[in-house]
Protein backbone atom coordinates (compact mmCIF):
# COMPACT_ATOMS: atom_id res chain seq x y z
CA UNK A 1 0.00 0.00 0.00
CA UNK A 2 2.88 2.33 1.27
CA UNK A 3 4.33 1.30 -2.01
CA UNK A 4 1.91 2.39 -4.59
CA UNK A 5 1.09 5.15 -2.93
CA UNK A 6 4.94 6.78 -3.53
CA UNK A 7 4.99 5.53 -7.02
CA UNK A 8 1.60 7.89 -7.28
CA UNK A 9 3.66 10.30 -5.80
CA UNK A 10 6.96 10.22 -7.90
CA UNK A 11 3.97 9.81 -11.48
CA UNK A 12 2.79 12.69 -10.20
CA UNK A 13 6.16 14.55 -9.66
CA UNK A 14 7.01 13.48 -13.09
CA UNK A 15 4.18 14.61 -14.97
CA UNK A 16 4.58 17.93 -13.13
CA UNK A 17 8.14 18.68 -14.73
CA UNK A 18 7.18 17.55 -17.88
CA UNK A 19 4.11 19.90 -17.79
CA UNK A 20 7.04 22.50 -16.73
CA UNK A 21 8.80 21.74 -19.21
CA UNK A 22 6.22 22.26 -21.90
CA UNK A 23 5.17 25.34 -20.72
CA UNK A 24 8.81 26.72 -20.64
CA UNK A 25 9.17 25.82 -24.37
CA UNK A 26 5.20 27.29 -25.10
CA UNK A 27 6.64 30.80 -23.07
CA UNK A 28 9.94 30.71 -25.00
CA UNK A 29 9.29 32.17 -27.87
CA UNK A 30 7.55 35.27 -26.04
CA UNK A 31 10.15 35.80 -23.65
CA UNK A 32 9.03 35.48 -20.63
CA UNK A 33 10.84 34.18 -17.45
CA UNK A 34 9.68 30.74 -16.83
CA UNK A 35 11.39 29.16 -12.98
CA UNK A 36 10.75 25.76 -11.85
CA UNK A 37 11.01 24.59 -8.03
CA UNK A 38 10.71 21.22 -6.74
CA UNK A 39 10.48 20.12 -3.68
CA UNK A 40 9.52 17.42 -0.76
CA UNK A 41 11.09 15.27 1.27
CA UNK A 42 11.61 11.53 2.20
CA UNK A 43 11.77 9.87 5.68
CA UNK A 44 12.46 6.18 5.75
CA UNK A 45 11.75 4.65 9.45
CA UNK A 46 13.61 1.26 10.00
CA UNK A 47 11.64 -1.61 11.31
CA UNK A 48 8.34 0.01 10.46
CA UNK A 49 7.20 1.81 7.39
CA UNK A 50 8.48 4.41 4.89
CA UNK A 51 6.61 7.50 4.20
CA UNK A 52 7.18 9.66 1.77
CA UNK A 53 5.92 13.16 1.43
CA UNK A 54 4.48 14.04 -2.06
CA UNK A 55 7.14 16.36 -3.85
CA UNK A 56 6.12 20.26 -4.25
CA UNK A 57 6.26 21.92 -7.25
CA UNK A 58 5.93 25.32 -8.23
CA UNK A 59 5.88 27.27 -11.75
CA UNK A 60 6.42 30.60 -11.98
CA UNK A 61 6.15 32.39 -15.13
CA UNK A 62 7.50 36.22 -14.83
CA UNK A 63 6.73 37.79 -18.25
CA UNK A 64 8.75 40.59 -19.11
CA UNK A 65 7.28 44.58 -18.64
CA UNK A 66 5.88 45.70 -21.66
CA UNK A 67 8.22 47.95 -23.92
CA UNK A 68 7.94 51.72 -23.43
CA UNK A 69 4.77 53.24 -26.16
CA UNK A 70 6.60 55.00 -29.67
CA UNK A 71 5.70 58.40 -29.62
CA UNK A 72 5.73 59.96 -33.12
CA UNK A 73 5.88 63.96 -33.43
CA UNK A 74 5.15 65.86 -36.46
CA UNK A 75 5.14 69.64 -36.25
CA UNK A 76 6.36 72.45 -38.31
CA UNK A 77 5.55 76.21 -39.38
CA UNK A 78 3.70 77.91 -41.88
CA UNK A 79 4.13 81.72 -42.43
CA UNK A 80 1.68 84.16 -44.43
CA UNK A 81 3.07 87.16 -45.40
CA UNK A 82 1.62 90.47 -43.55
CA UNK A 83 2.56 89.24 -40.33
CA UNK A 84 0.32 86.31 -39.83
CA UNK A 85 2.04 83.38 -38.02
CA UNK A 86 0.45 79.60 -37.77
CA UNK A 87 1.94 76.59 -36.56
CA UNK A 88 0.65 73.47 -38.42
CA UNK A 89 0.64 70.20 -36.74
CA UNK A 90 0.97 68.13 -39.62
CA UNK A 91 3.61 69.50 -42.45
CA UNK A 92 2.03 68.67 -46.37
CA UNK A 93 4.78 65.91 -47.85
CA UNK A 94 6.85 66.36 -50.32
CA UNK A 95 5.79 66.93 -54.07
CA UNK A 96 6.80 63.80 -55.86
CA UNK A 97 9.75 63.97 -58.64
CA UNK A 98 8.76 64.55 -62.34
CA UNK A 99 9.74 61.79 -64.28
CA UNK A 100 9.03 61.44 -68.30
CA UNK A 101 9.55 57.85 -68.35
CA UNK A 102 8.13 57.82 -71.91
CA UNK A 103 9.15 55.78 -74.94
CA UNK A 104 10.94 59.36 -76.34
CA UNK A 105 12.99 59.51 -73.54
CA UNK A 106 14.75 56.46 -73.43
CA UNK A 107 15.05 56.30 -70.12
CA UNK A 108 13.69 55.44 -66.56
CA UNK A 109 15.75 58.49 -65.11
CA UNK A 110 14.42 61.96 -64.55
CA UNK A 111 15.08 64.38 -66.43
CA UNK A 112 17.70 67.08 -66.02
CA UNK A 113 16.76 70.44 -65.91
CA UNK A 114 17.01 72.84 -68.69
CA UNK A 115 19.51 76.28 -68.05
CA UNK A 116 17.40 78.82 -67.64
CA UNK A 117 18.56 82.69 -69.77
CA UNK A 118 19.56 85.03 -66.98
CA UNK A 119 19.45 88.60 -67.99
CA UNK A 120 22.89 90.33 -66.35
CA UNK A 121 21.35 93.89 -65.28
CA UNK A 122 24.37 96.23 -65.57
CA UNK A 123 25.29 99.42 -63.21
CA UNK A 124 25.08 102.67 -64.88
CA UNK A 125 28.23 103.61 -65.48
CA UNK A 126 29.34 106.81 -64.06
CA UNK A 127 30.86 109.59 -66.50
CA UNK A 128 34.06 111.07 -66.18
CA UNK A 129 34.72 114.31 -64.29
CA UNK A 130 35.59 117.08 -66.89
CA UNK A 131 38.29 118.92 -66.60
CA UNK A 132 37.86 122.58 -64.07
CA UNK A 133 40.66 124.90 -65.32
CA UNK A 134 41.07 126.21 -68.74
CA UNK A 135 43.24 128.54 -70.44
CA UNK A 136 42.95 129.70 -74.15
CA UNK A 137 43.27 133.01 -76.67
CA UNK A 138 40.72 134.87 -78.85
CA UNK A 139 40.31 136.91 -81.85
CA UNK A 140 37.96 138.85 -83.63
CA UNK A 141 36.21 142.36 -84.38
CA UNK A 142 34.10 145.25 -82.91
CA UNK A 143 31.42 147.01 -84.37
CA UNK A 144 30.68 150.39 -82.52
CA UNK A 145 27.13 152.07 -83.87
CA UNK A 146 27.00 150.68 -87.09
CA UNK A 147 30.70 151.25 -87.88
CA UNK A 148 33.91 149.10 -87.82
CA UNK A 149 36.26 149.69 -85.02
CA UNK A 150 39.08 147.72 -85.71
CA UNK A 151 40.31 144.35 -84.78
CA UNK A 152 39.75 142.65 -81.02
CA UNK A 153 42.41 140.54 -79.42
CA UNK A 154 41.73 138.55 -75.83
CA UNK A 155 43.43 136.44 -73.36
CA UNK A 156 41.02 134.51 -71.16
CA UNK A 157 40.77 132.07 -68.24
CA UNK A 158 37.77 129.72 -67.14
CA UNK A 159 36.79 127.57 -64.47
CA UNK A 160 33.98 125.42 -64.16
CA UNK A 161 31.64 125.39 -62.05
CA UNK A 162 29.32 122.28 -62.37
CA UNK A 163 29.62 120.21 -65.97
CA UNK A 164 27.77 122.93 -67.96
CA UNK A 165 28.79 126.36 -66.37
CA UNK A 166 31.65 127.96 -65.93
CA UNK A 167 33.47 131.10 -65.39
CA UNK A 168 35.04 132.93 -67.31
CA UNK A 169 37.63 135.93 -66.74
CA UNK A 170 38.90 138.23 -70.16
CA UNK A 171 41.30 140.59 -70.58
CA UNK A 172 40.93 142.27 -74.57
CA UNK A 173 41.99 145.12 -76.48
CA UNK A 174 40.32 146.51 -79.63
CA UNK A 175 42.07 149.36 -81.60
CA UNK A 176 40.80 151.57 -84.35
CA UNK A 177 42.54 150.62 -87.97
CA UNK A 178 44.53 153.94 -87.89
CA UNK A 179 45.47 153.52 -84.44
CA UNK A 180 42.95 156.99 -83.05
CA UNK A 181 41.66 155.03 -80.22
CA UNK A 182 42.36 152.06 -78.39
CA UNK A 183 39.86 150.43 -75.80
CA UNK A 184 41.65 147.56 -72.79
CA UNK A 185 38.88 145.98 -71.91
CA UNK A 186 38.74 143.40 -68.28
CA UNK A 187 35.44 141.48 -67.83
CA UNK A 188 33.90 138.65 -66.20
CA UNK A 189 30.97 135.81 -67.91
CA UNK A 190 29.04 133.15 -66.91
CA UNK A 191 29.04 130.61 -69.73
CA UNK A 192 26.43 127.82 -69.99
CA UNK A 193 26.93 125.73 -72.64
CA UNK A 194 23.97 122.79 -73.29
CA UNK A 195 25.17 119.26 -73.48
CA UNK A 196 28.74 119.59 -71.77
CA UNK A 197 29.50 116.05 -72.50
CA UNK A 198 28.93 116.24 -76.66
CA UNK A 199 31.20 117.05 -79.20
CA UNK A 200 29.17 120.11 -80.45
CA UNK A 201 27.63 122.07 -77.45
CA UNK A 202 25.52 125.17 -77.71
CA UNK A 203 25.82 127.64 -75.42
CA UNK A 204 25.15 131.09 -73.91
CA UNK A 205 26.90 134.21 -72.08
CA UNK A 206 27.17 136.98 -70.63
CA UNK A 207 29.01 139.38 -68.88
CA UNK A 208 29.91 142.60 -67.27
CA UNK A 209 33.39 144.56 -67.01
CA UNK A 210 35.21 148.29 -67.12
CA UNK A 211 36.66 149.84 -70.12
CA UNK A 212 39.57 151.96 -70.27
CA UNK A 213 39.36 154.32 -73.75
CA UNK A 214 42.72 156.31 -75.02
CA UNK A 215 42.64 158.65 -77.39
CA UNK A 216 45.97 160.11 -79.17
CA UNK A 217 48.48 158.42 -77.40
CA UNK A 218 47.47 160.12 -74.23
CA UNK A 219 46.09 163.07 -75.14
CA UNK A 220 42.64 161.98 -73.59
CA UNK A 221 41.57 158.75 -71.30
CA UNK A 222 38.09 157.58 -70.04
CA UNK A 223 36.58 154.89 -67.98
CA UNK A 224 33.46 152.55 -68.95
CA UNK A 225 31.55 150.11 -67.91
CA UNK A 226 29.70 147.56 -69.87
CA UNK A 227 27.64 144.99 -69.94
CA UNK A 228 26.98 142.13 -72.84
CA UNK A 229 25.12 138.94 -73.80
CA UNK A 230 25.47 136.52 -76.66
CA UNK A 231 25.21 133.52 -77.82
CA UNK A 232 27.81 130.78 -79.38
CA UNK A 233 28.83 126.89 -80.15
CA UNK A 234 31.55 125.08 -78.75
CA UNK A 235 33.25 122.02 -80.64
CA UNK A 236 35.29 119.66 -78.64
CA UNK A 237 38.61 118.75 -80.41
CA UNK A 238 39.35 116.63 -77.51
CA UNK A 239 38.69 116.64 -73.98
CA UNK A 240 41.17 119.03 -73.38
CA UNK A 241 41.12 121.35 -76.43
CA UNK A 242 37.91 123.81 -76.95
CA UNK A 243 37.28 125.55 -79.94
CA UNK A 244 34.20 128.48 -79.82
CA UNK A 245 32.66 131.05 -81.71
CA UNK A 246 30.73 133.67 -80.80
CA UNK A 247 28.53 136.81 -81.15
CA UNK A 248 28.12 139.09 -78.13
CA UNK A 249 26.23 142.24 -78.22
CA UNK A 250 26.81 144.73 -75.41
CA UNK A 251 26.54 148.43 -74.35
CA UNK A 252 28.77 150.95 -72.66
CA UNK A 253 29.04 154.13 -71.50
CA UNK A 254 31.47 156.63 -69.56
CA UNK A 255 31.78 156.28 -65.95
CA UNK A 256 33.75 159.51 -65.16
CA UNK A 257 33.39 163.37 -66.47
CA UNK A 258 36.75 163.59 -68.21
CA UNK A 259 37.07 166.88 -70.20
CA UNK A 260 36.60 166.46 -74.24
CA UNK A 261 39.46 167.27 -76.18
CA UNK A 262 39.86 169.89 -77.93
CA UNK A 263 40.86 168.82 -81.74
CA UNK A 264 38.14 167.95 -83.99
CA UNK A 265 39.68 164.57 -84.94
CA UNK A 266 40.00 162.94 -82.05
CA UNK A 267 36.01 164.23 -80.52
CA UNK A 268 34.52 162.20 -83.52
CA UNK A 269 36.07 159.07 -81.80
CA UNK A 270 35.58 159.62 -78.35
CA UNK A 271 32.45 158.48 -76.64
CA UNK A 272 30.68 160.97 -74.93
CA UNK A 273 30.03 161.51 -71.03
CA UNK A 274 25.86 161.74 -71.19
CA UNK A 275 25.76 158.81 -74.19
CA UNK A 276 26.00 155.35 -74.44
CA UNK A 277 27.97 153.08 -77.17
CA UNK A 278 26.40 150.31 -78.61
CA UNK A 279 28.50 147.33 -80.28
CA UNK A 280 28.77 144.15 -81.29
CA UNK A 281 31.69 141.67 -80.94
CA UNK A 282 32.40 138.68 -82.53
CA UNK A 283 35.15 136.48 -81.31
CA UNK A 284 36.87 132.95 -82.01
CA UNK A 285 38.37 131.42 -78.77
CA UNK A 286 40.74 128.60 -78.31
CA UNK A 287 41.04 126.68 -75.09
CA UNK A 288 43.21 124.61 -73.88
CA UNK A 289 41.95 122.68 -70.78
CA UNK A 290 44.08 120.88 -67.77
Amino acid sequence: MTTSRTTRTLATAALAAFAAVGTFAAERDASADVRVRIGGSAHIRVGGSVRVRAPRVRVRIRRPPPPPPIRVHVGGAIWVGGGWHARARFAAPPPEPVCDCGPSNGSYYPIAPQPTESVAVMAPVARPELPRWGLGVAAGGVDVEGEAAGDDLAVLGRYRLTPGLLVEGELGKNELADGSRVDRRLGASLVYEIGAYNRWAPYVVGGLGVTQVDVGDGVYQSNQSFGEAGIGLRWAVSPRVHLAADVRAGSRAAVDNAPMPLDAQYRSVTPTANESEEYTRMRLAAVLYF
